[in-house]
């Protein structure tokens, strides 16, 4: 791809668009563009500076895409699509039709790319020591918003929360929440909840993956509730 001019080094994109290298910083921390690595360097594909293409729309589709890993984005913008008629996303650019037609695709397309999950095990964590779980709810969904936010999506009713319960009542829990991305093996720990509930009030300790551990102001519980009503309860209150 590269030597067919269809990636194109970072010195030759930045001179095609007329960018200085903190413009380009700019534009690939807001996903307007994306490059794709090859042996330890950055190379960004061609049609982001063809001409033929509406540049504002194409950014705009871009910044959408961006929870995809850049491989499959440029897959996304090249391959044809029975959704949108059969028409490549870089031909839907240039009809006011089918470009709307584009954004809703790429945004159902983009969260499918991105999976937060949540389990709720019952117990105290001991590294190495497997705890019983109580359900796991998983949220298809943009990982650019809050990690609570996401948390709480995959813990809404329905058919994202397995099993659907009724669920069991702990004074000790634990709670993980994790994300994957399409195409890339694993998942990545993003927080831990330590829970303990206690004459009626919820105290809970979070260790995040770019933060030390703190505590959380304690959450009024009732008596009847279950452990997963309980972790919404926490949840509700974070930011």
């Amino acid at each position: 791809m590269i030597r067919e001019g269809k990636l194109l080094a970072e010195d030759d994109f930045r001179r095609l668009r007329g960018v200085s290298p903190s413009q380009l910083a700019r534009m690939n921390a807001s996903g307007s563009v994306f490059s794709i690595e090859i042996d330890g360097i950055a190379y960004y594909p061609s049609l982001l500076v063809e001409p033929t293409y509406n540049a504002r729309r194409l950014a705009y589709v871009c910044r959408i895409l961006w929870p995809a890993p850049p491989d499959f984005r440029l897959d996304f913008l090249t391959s044809e699509n029975s959704a949108l008629g059969g028409l490549t996303p870089l031909q839907a650019l240039s009809n006011e039709r089918s470009y709307r037609e584009l954004i809703l695709h790429a945004r159902g397309w983009a969260s499918e790319s991105s999976r937060t999950t949540v389990k709720i095990c019952t117990g105290e964590f001991i590294l190495g020591i497997e705890l019983p779980i109580v359900c796991t709810g998983v949220a298809e969904i943009d990982p650019r918003g809050s990690v609570w936010r996401r948390a709480r999506e995959a813990l809404q009713g329905g058919g994202n929360l397995r099993p659907d319960g009724p669920y069991c009542q702990a004074e000790v829990a634990t709670v993980f929440v994790t994300r994957s991305t399409a195409g890339k093996l694993g998942e990545q720990l993003e927080a831990r909840l330590d829970v303990i509930v206690d004459n009626g009030l919820a105290h809970t300790g979070v260790l995040t993956s770019d933060s030390p551990r703190c505590d959380l102001m304690p959450v009024r519980v009732d008596k009847g509730d279950d452990v997963v009503t309980v972790v919404r309860k926490i949840l509700a209150t974070c930011e």
